[in-house]
């Protein structure tokens, strides 16, 4: 039985990962920060010496972005120097090295999905640490396997596509950028994915996102049509936006991400909207 080891095992991602794991022959060590602070890293190799996992599914991160913006230095910390630790202590355990991604790494000005051939160019602090941390796995790593995804959402998750539910059930009337467009990927559909892409013992790097891609404001109107919502979704774009909510990080304006590479491993995903349906039978 092969040992799994998970960092930032209690957050969105690894909740339904080990729901998803524990069905098969694996024997999963998932670690919340209380318990694996990546950047202690005399801490984190006992955790590895004691435990000599085989795969490593490297999720802890900080993924507020506008958070990341105002605090540089901590976000860095964690998201490039902890992956760098992770990275190097993979190395030493001769561990196969998983780590998520984000479409952030891109500046949005393709106008077409992005491939994982495209160059990256970050554009704000997220994505900037987010790339540092690829490119340590990429220096570091023999094997690994580099997953770009893009606005996960799932029951109990804490950013705005998964809050989105409960903040449209308690107001009358909210507002939704129209120009901020990318692809929503439900966290079930990721964490099969995980699954098949270590099944399959893929190295690399691949897109892993729901099919298709959508802005907030048409997002938001699938999720009041399934729920039979009776409230009104105003568009605006993203510079309004920031007009009235002050201290908001750059956003890429158009990142879907193509699954080509994905659907040519013969790993099919549920469309974004059929994501979003089995997300609100959740509740």
């Amino acid at each position: 039985m092969k040992k799994i080891l998970i960092t930032g095992g209690n957050g969105l991602v690894g909740t339904y990962l080990k729901k998803i794991l524990n069905r098969e022959n694996y024997s999963i060590f998932a670690f919340g920060k209380e318990h694996l602070n990546i950047i202690d890293s005399e801490k984190t190799y006992k955790i590895f010496k004691d435990l000599k996992p085989e795969i490593v599914i490297h999720l802890a991160a900080l993924t507020d972005v506008d958070f990341c913006e105002k605090n540089p230095e901590t976000t860095f910390l964690i998201n490039s120097k902890g992956t760098e630790n992770i990275s190097k202590l993979s190395i030493d355990f001769k561990c196969f090295l998983i780590y998520l991604s984000t479409d952030f790494i891109f500046d949005g000005m393709k106008g077409s999905p992005y491939s994982e051939e495209d160059k990256p160019n970050p554009i704000n602090i997220y994505g900037k640490s987010k790339l540092l941390g690829e490119k340590y796995i990429i220096n570091n790593c023999e094997k690994y396997l580099i997953i770009r995804t893009s606005r996960i959402f799932g029951k109990g998750g804490k950013n705005f596509s998964s809050r989105l539910r409960e903040i449209m059930k308690q107001k009358k009337e909210i507002v939704l950028t129209t120009d901020l467009i990318n692809s929503p990927t439900y966290a079930s559909s990721l964490a099969e994915c995980i699954l098949k892409l270590i099944e399959k013992e893929f190295c690399g790097i691949i897109n892993v996102c729901n099919e298709g891609w959508c802005s907030f404001f048409e997002f938001g109107l699938k999720m009041k049509e399934i729920l039979n919502l009776n409230l009104k979704i105003k568009g605006i774009s993203f510079n309004e936006f920031l007009r009235i909510y002050k201290d908001i990080a750059p956003r890429p304006k158009f990142s879907p991400l193509s699954i080509d590479l994905l659907n040519s491993l013969n790993i099919k995903v549920d469309s974004w909207e059929r994501g979003l349906e089995k997300f609100l039978k959740e509740y």
